[in-house]
This record gives structure tokens, sequence and C-alpha cells, in this order.
């Protein structure tokens, strides 16, 4: 879940679904029972999943919102459990080898709420994804009955197959009736900002926070849970916004005869974080028999999305498998409803529909020979794609599309799918073995290369597998690689190799090594007899390593020795054992034997390890070998300096924004030469940190992240001399070649913050804003450019240049269909639809005066023009464009004021502020607390006037104002000459002595002078 962190047709259809059912293309084992890591799961969305009850469209009937309407990507849509249990009956589910159906909530959601902006602004928001609770006993209308959603479950128990359901229990919906009848149940804002952690104790996107420290929220909750289980039979619960959940309560909920106590359901929690430290405390620690591997997840998107991607980074995740007490309970997937579908992600770095089908097949292949139980979302098997949560996206754009079934003969995932079940029926190594590394690229081929073995298992069923991933875009010829293929290190027998999905292939084993060829973009996995290749064979005679040394970090440690010369020795292995535990082997492909340096990682913290490091022969056999200890710590840090080369951004400001711990964390950067930007951070030591440099400008593209379509930034701490440095859009495209300068005007007078964009290139990518005084540097390809230049309020302007250039300067027209000539002149305001005069003095006195008002609109610009006279003071005219927004000023996170609105007003969600004679400043209210900067390119301002005496006027595209158009129900205006942060206003517009008059009140000038605003200008 997130944000608010947010059919089927006859004929066709039906005689495709006979085809598909008739034959299957999973064969279930004779084996049980099942535990949960043989199950292989299906995430459906109940209302985006298939409309078996038309009946049921609009739920409770209680408002509009209640209306299914598919034109709306965050309405109903009318899926429900009759259509789910339709497709268990007509076996869809088993062809493709599914044998568990994780459901979205089903328990009554609370009434739509009005969508605040974004291209669905002003249409209904209701709870579809089911994580807005109103009843938490209660089945959603909109889903069935209770009845219908046991029928489901019984289908599913017939078929062979279990239900998992999705619970949330850190929140309840908007405005649910609990919180009116207990609203001590939950944190306030004044929680929230007294709390040391900021990740329990406050909102998640505004919704109503529960206090599981409670006893009384307790109970309920896990009464809540109880219920479900007793009532329907459900098999696993998945676990929504866990780490927002405090630990205690999931100490109690995991506790024998606890609500979630594994011995009675199994559960899966989500805990949005990629550092598998974290994610394994909750497994290790806090009790749960699962969680979703994001660490996983994030090398799928940044590292298998395109041929760019880094195998040494996947590597990296599967290498700190060691924090787990056993990783093979970990959950799985791809992509999910709360991200970009992967899909997406290919494309959006540039990789076609037919190569992102093809990269949707590696990770999944990779995902179902990996350790863990696989989970798959509604819409891979065929493909689909999906920008990120349909908030942020029209319809067809989103990442919860409704499911067409149609779209299955367009892919062969479905068949996939079901392939890869079946190999992970038969093969029991793919669900219970060892996962061990047998190759990975060192910077070289984009090959990786593991083993699953296992132990105990006679026939083919406990035959080991070996997987190969080709991540490029050509074939692969194993043989090509250093040494002439892939080592196998004894793993099999014999020669004669089975590809386990029974894909074509041409792998054989030649001298103990997998050789042949691997298409592009694909992963092959073969298995056969296994053979005697296995650790801990000793041999006496291997010379031990010299110098050994442990320097341990943040769940890691450093060893570093002094490699030998002997010629017996082929490589070393790393054993670890913790404290009071038992030894683990680290590395079953022996290091190189001229390599005298290896970083351990999946270390617990706190507790004193013992590395044990044994040189390895070319039989695979060991030495007794020699030890060295440490106790890895998050407080083992390293100081480390960051620097970009941000000149394409103008002025910034440039700040790091990093991503590894669950939850965006800022630092600041300080502007070292004109656009070059650097910051030192202590770190935790050999702790791998995910990153983007952010703009946090107004003009900043891309939401103010770099490197659209590229994954993270990543970089271990502690290596290259604790120095990074990088190009500001450029995390995984290589940096441009040349470079263009030069400068924007407008009318002959410089532009900051405007647009340079390549079109003849990259825009995306090859795009500069200006500095203050007009100036950008630009970098693209070389050769011949087309360049385009913009700014608010100015004709767009073009400049045909051969890369590298200088002086490659653009001046621009003014934009003459603005109906005002903004100049700071309003000789030109003859008979505007709002003029207000207010020349009474206010409590600040003459000098700090709010004199008049004038505003008018067009399809394009809102303008506005105002007097005022300000000494030492703030002037700030607040608007009210659309239902909803701030209800008060105080916590703004700019041009925080004492300053209230209601009656009338329904709230603030924009504003003009200006200090003295500065420029004034456009920002869009998002929150009671964050506004953004409007970029000043985007708008035009001009202002006249000696201090105190001010002029000032603006014309604002409706775009500016977060809007598609003028709104129709029109604006409301209301402004006042402000003290500084947390200080009201001494003078207001309207008041009681303006002309019209307005209700507003200026109150307690003894203390805050706070101004209250309950009666706007009103602009049609």
């Amino acid at each position: 879940m997130k944000r608010f962190h947010m059919v089927g047709r006859a004929g066709a259809l039906a005689a495709l679904t006979l085809s598909l059912s008739a034959c299957s293309l999973f064969k279930a084992p004779n084996v049980t029972p099942r535990t949960w890591q043989d199950e292989v799961i299906y995430f459906a969305m109940t209302d985006r999943f298939a409309n078996g009850n038309p009946a049921n469209d609009n739920g409770p009937g209680r408002d509009a919102g209640d209306r299914t309407d598919r034109t709306n990507p965050l309405a109903w849509h009318g899926g429900d459990f009759a259509g789910l249990k339709a497709k268990i009956d007509e076996g869809y589910f088993k062809r493709m080898g599914f044998t568990a159906i994780w459901v979205s909530p089903v328990v009554l959601q609370v009434p739509a709420i009005n969508t605040g902006s974004g291209p669905s602004q002003g249409k209904p928001f209701a709870g579809y994804h089911g994580y807005w609770a109103e009843d938490f006993k209660k089945v959603d209308p909109h889903f069935g009955t209770l009845d219908e959603y046991k029928a489901l479950i019984d289908t599913a128990h017939r078929n062979g197959i279990k239900v998992i359901q999705d619970i949330v229990v850190n929140h309840a919906g908007y405005d649910a009736t609990l919180t009116k009848s207990n609203p001590d149940w939950f944190h306030t804002q004044q929680d929230c900002d007294a709390s040391s952690n900021k990740t329990t104790d406050c909102a998640l996107a505004g919704l109503p926070d529960f206090k599981q420290e409670l006893p009384a929220v307790t109970a309920y909750l896990n009464d809540f849970v109880t219920y479900w289980r007793g009532a329907t039979g459900i098999d696993g619960l998945r676990i929504d916004t866990m780490k927002h959940v405090p630990d205690a309560y999931w100490t109690q909920f995991f506790k024998a005869g606890g609500a979630g106590d594994p011995a009675r359901i199994w559960s899966v929690g989500e805990v949005f974080d990629g550092n598998p430290a974290y994610l394994a405390r909750f497994m290790n620690e806090l009790g749960a028999p699962s969680v979703f591997d994001f660490a996983l997840y994030f090398a799928f998107k940044d590292q298998m999305s395109s041929a760019g991607g880094n195998l040494d980074r996947m590597a990296d995740v599967f290498a700190q498998d060691g924090v787990y007490r056993d990783s093979t309970r970990l959950t799985t997937f791809v992509d999910n409803h709360d991200v970009r579908r992967f899909v997406t992600e290919v494309t959006e770095r540039g990789g076609s529909a037919a190569q992102a089908a093809e990269r949707l097949d590696l990770a999944l292949s990779t995902m179902y020979f990996s350790r863990g139980t696989p989970s798959v979302w509604q819409g891979t098997e065929y493909a689909q794609a999906g920008k990120g949560d349909p908030y942020d996206y029209p319809l067809g754009q989103g990442n919860r599309e409704d499911m067409d079934f149609t779209r299955l003969g367009s892919s062969t995932l479905d068949e996939r799918l079901g392939a890869l079940a079946a190999a992970r029926a038969k093969y029991r190594a793919l669900t219970r073995g060892a996962q061990q590394e047998l190759w990975r690229p060192n910077g070289g081929a984009p090959v990786l290369a593991y083993r699953r073995v296992l132990s105990g298992v006679q026939g083919v069923a406990g035959q080991p597998v070996v997987f190969v991933v080709n991540n490029g875009d050509t074939e692969l010829d194993l043989g090509s690689l250093s040494g002439g293929g892939i080592p196998l290190l004894g793993t099999f027998s014999g020669t004669a190799l089975t590809e386990v999905t029974g894909r074509t292939m041409t792998l054989s084993v030649s001298g103990g090594k997998l050789v042949g060829r691997v298409p592009a973009r694909s992963v092959l996995a073969v298995t056969a007899p296994g053979g005697s290749g296995s650790a801990g064979t000793v041999n006496p005679a291997l010379p031990e390593v010299a110098g050994l040394t442990a320097k341990a970090g943040d769940s890691a440690a450093q060893l570093n020795w002094t490699p030998g010369t002997d010629p017996k020795v082929a490589g070393y292995r790393v054993y670890v054992t913790p404290a009071g535990g038992t030894e683990r082997l680290v590395n079953f492909a022996p290091i190189p034997a001229t390599q005298g340096s290896f970083l351990v990682r999946g270390l617990t913290n706190d507790i004193n390890t013992t590395f044990r490091v044994v040189t390895v022969d070319s039989a695979g056999a060991e030495s007794r070998g020699v030890t060295a200890t440490g106790t890895p710590s998050s407080k083992n840090t390293a100081k480390v300096t960051f620097t970009v080369d941000a000149r394409t951004q103008g002025n910034g400001p440039i700040e790091l924004r990093r991503f590894d711990t669950g939850s965006q964390i800022e630092y600041p950067m300080t502007q070292d030469t004109p656009g070059v930007w650097k910051t030192s951070i202590d770190l935790p030591l050999f702790r791998e940190v995910k990153f983007k440099f952010g703009n946090d400008s107004a003009s900043a593209k891309n939401g103010g992240y770099e490197a659209p379509g590229q994954g993270d930034r990543a970089y271990v701490v502690g290596t290259n001399g604790n120095a990074y440095s990088g190009t500001y859009d450029f995390s995984e495209q290589p940096v441009p070649a040349a470079t263009i300068t030069g400068r924007v005007t407008g009318g002959g007078q410089n532009l900051g913050g405007a647009l340079v964009e390549a079109t003849s290139a990259t825009p995306s990518l090859n795009y500069a804003i200006t500095f203050p005084d007009g100036t950008y540097t630009l970098r693209v390809p070389a050769g011949a450019q087309t360049l385009k230049a913009s700014a608010g309020g100015y004709v767009d302007g073009t400049l045909n240049v051969t890369a590298p250039a200088q002086d490659a300067n653009i001046d621009l027209a003014r934009d003459l269909r603005t109906k005002y000539t903004i100049d700071g002149d309003l000789s030109d305001w003859t008979a505007p639809p709002v003029s207000v005069q207010s020349p009474a003095e206010g409590t600040f006195g003459a000098n700090n005066n709010w004199l008049s008002l004038r505003a008018d609109s067009d399809a394009q610009y809102l303008y506005l023009a105002y007097t005022y006279r300000v000494d030492g003071n703030s002037a700030i005219l607040y608007l009210d464009t659309a239902p909803g927004g701030a209800k008060q000023a105080d916590q703004f996170d700019a041009w925080k004021r004492a300053a209230t609105f209601g009656g009338q007003v329904d709230g603030v969600n924009a504003f003009i502020a200006r200090y003295g004679t500065e420029k004034a400043q456009l920002r869009v209210v998002q929150s009671d607390t964050a506004t953004t900067e409007g970029n000043a390119a985007d708008y035009l301002q001009a202002s006249s006037g000696t201090a105190p005496e001010q002029t000032v006027e603006l014309a604002i595209p409706w775009t500016a104002l977060g809007l598609s158009g003028k709104p129709a129900a029109g604006i409301g205006l209301m402004g006042g000459i402000f003290g500084g942060d947390g200080y009201g206003a001494g003078d207001i517009i309207p008041d009681a002595k303006s002309t019209p008059a307005g209700a507003n009140t200026i109150t307690d000038c003894f203390a805050s002078c706070r101004a209250t605003f309950t009666e706007p200008l009103k602009l049609p």
C-alpha cells in the first residue's frame, strides 16, 4: 500500500479459457502437506481483476463515490469475489502453477474522498484497493458478501489453492467512524511532532494512525485478525505497512497463541526497505514467518531492466543472505501494486515492448530459480505495463489497470510461468536447496550463475540445478569467459544435462565447466545427477594465507591477506562463525588466487564473529584455514565526500537523496564552484548506500530527481578513497561527449530558471536550466543539435548549433497573448472583475499597510495586481483554487505564518509571498506542511515603487498552479502584511475597513496577531 505510500468478454474469452484449461501446463506434485516454500503466489487486486456479479457494482450506494466508474482510475471498477471464484473454477490459476492467491483487503471501506490534484483532480477517490478500512469486520459490498468470500475460499481449497488475505493494522481509513468513537486510539500531529520514531508514530499519507501501544488498540486489532482467520478459513496473511507498526505489537502478535502465531497461520509482511539486515530483523527478532524481499526487488528493477545493469549488485544481494536465519522463507517479487511495473522500467530505459517482455521473463525466471517463495502481480502473465500509482496518471497509464484477459494470446509468459512452477515442484533444490554462487561478472560480461543443491533427497527430485543469467542484449558464449567456461566445481556427476523448463539449449559440461551459448536477455537452468562437489574436504598439504586481518563495518567486514604464490592454491573460501552460532560457508566459488581481500556481507551486528579463510586446490579441497575476529556494528562509520557536476541545473540547490534506509533522507550540498556541489557525510562502514542527486529548485525537471528512467546510484562506504563523484542526470547513461554554453534572455533581460532542451537528442536527459544571469551549460552528443528554450510568459525560441559550442545565445519574445502588460504599471487595469481598496491603516502602522488588490483571468492566465506599503515585513496573497487545501499556514515549510482559513474559504492551495522589495515567490500547497516553490521562469512578474510603497503585478499560467485550466468554481483571494515566521498580520484584505468589506479579522495582537480568513474575494 502507498499514497492515501493508494471483463471478461463472452465469446472469444470462453473459447480461450476452455482451450487453456484443457492443456494444463502445470502438474502439482503428489506431496503433502505443502509448506510455504513450496507455494507460488498470485496477487489479485479484487476490484481490478474480474467482475463476476454486476449487481454489486455500486456497493453500499452511500453516495456517488460508491458507483462503479471504469473511466476514473481512482474509482471502483467492479471486480469481486465472484469473478475470482469463476477464474479458479475454470483453472486459470492452476494452469500457470499458482498454488496460492493473495487477495487485496476485503473489509468495508470509508466513503470516497475528493481527488485533490493530478490528472483525476475533482473526481471521487475510492478505497477500491481495500487499504482504507471503515469497519474491520465487515466485507465491503463492492466485493460481495461474506458467504461469497467463503465460497471463494472453499473453491480455492477444492482446487488445491491457498488463500492469503491482505490486512492492515497500521491505520484506518480517512475519517473512519473509529476516529470519532475512539479518538484517543490514534496518534495526533502533536504525538508525531514529539516522537523520536516518525516511522511508527506519524500518519502515513494522512491516514489515521493507530496507537498500538494502547492495550485496547492491540486487543481490537488482534481480534480483527482472529475473526477473519476463524470465520473464513484463510491460509495466510499479507501484512501491509509492517514497518510503520511498533516492534512491541509484532512480538505479541507472533508469539505462541498470538493472533499471528506462525503455528496457526502463515504471514508475509510488507517492509518497504532495501537493506537485508533491516528486513531480517522482522523475521529473526520479531517472529514474522516471512517478509517481502525488497532488497532483491530493487536489484531486479535497477539491474535487470536494461543491459546497462550491473549483475554484481544483484549478486551482492544474495551475498547478504547470511543475515537471515533461513533465506528460503523470504517472499520474492519482481514488481507490485505500489511501484512501476517491470515492463515500464524496461521501456523507460529505452527497451522496446518485445525486449520488455523478454526482460520480464528474465527477471521472473531468476526469481523462480532463486531462494524464496515467488509472488506474481496480476497482469504479469501478459506483460502489463504501468507507470505507477494511478493517482498520478490518467486512465490506461497506471499500475493498477483492469485485467484484460483477451491479451493472453499476445504473450507466452503465461506458459512460461507454468513451466517455471513445474520446475520448482519437480526439483526440490529450487525450493529448499542452498544457493551458492558459481560466477559473477566482476565488472566483465553480464552473466551470473548459481547452483541450488540439496542433501538427503534421492532421485530426480534431489538433483542439483544450475541456472545461468545473461543480462546482455547479445547472445553469450560461456566459452569466451575467463577460464573457458563456468566452473561447476563438481556439481554434476555426468555430462548429460536437462533444461528444467524444457527450453532448447546448447549447454554442456566440458572439462568440469559449463559451456555453450545463452541467448540474450534470458535464463537457462540445467540439471543432472549430483556430483561430489562440496566444500569441507581437507587437503593438509595446502599452504595457508598469511597476514589475515578483519575490519568490521555495518553488517559487514573487510578481510585482507597476502595472496600466495604456491601453484597448488587455486583460490580461497571464507567461513563465518558468529559467537554462539554455527559456522557457515560464505562463498562456494573460490576467490581468485591472486586476490587478497574480500568483503563479507550479511553479518549480524553487535555479535563478535570469527572469520576463517582457507586455501582451495583445483579439486575443491581446502586447507584447515586461519582465523581473524571482528564485531560488526552500525556505529562503525566512515566520512564520505560526494561531489556532483550539476552545471546543467543552473543554481540548484542540489542535494543528495538517500533511499537505502526505507525512507528518503535528504542531505544538503554546498556549491563549491558554480554548478558543482559537494557534501561530506558520516555513513556506516561497508554499507551500500543507494541515492540520487536532486534539484530542490522550482525549475527542476523530473520532480526534482535526476536520471529519469535510470536506477539509483550505489556506493559501498569505505571504497574508492571514501569519495564519490558523478554528473547530474547520468547515473547509468554515459556522460555526453560535448558541451554547449550560452545565455537565454527575454526582451534583452537575463532569464533565470529558463529551460533549454536538445530536441534532436533526448530532452529528458539532454537539457539545461539557466543560472540567474541567464547562462546555461548543456551536455549533448557531439554534432548537429537543435535547441529549444522556454520560459513562462515568453514565446519558445529555437537555435541550431553544432556541438561542442559556445555563445549559443537565445533571446525570447514576450508572449503578447496576455491581457495585461506585466510591467508594474497598472494604468491598463481599467475594469477588472475584482477591485478592492483598503487605505485604512492596520496595527503595524502606515508603512505596513495593504492598499489595493485587483484580479482578472482568461483561459491561460490568472492576473493579479496589488499595491501596499511595507517596511521590514512581507506581503502574502493566499489563493483558494480548488476543494480542499490547508486550513492553517502555521506549519508550512516556508512562509510559516499565524493564519487560519475557514468559513467560505475551503482551504489554501497556493500563495504568493514577497519580503521587502525582493522578487515575489509563488508556492503551491501540497499538504498542511508541504509547499512547493513555483519555477520563476514559468510565470511573469513585475514590481515598481520606492520602498515602502510597492506595486506587484503577475500573470500566472493555470498550469503553474497545478491546474489544467481556469477553475469552474472560480478562485478565492485574501492577503495581508505579515511579520516573521510564526507571527500574524498587521493589515489584511478584505476586512471591515476595505471597499468592498470582508469579515476577515486579526485577533490577539498582544501575542501573535493571528489572521483569520473566512470571507475571500471571489474571482468568478
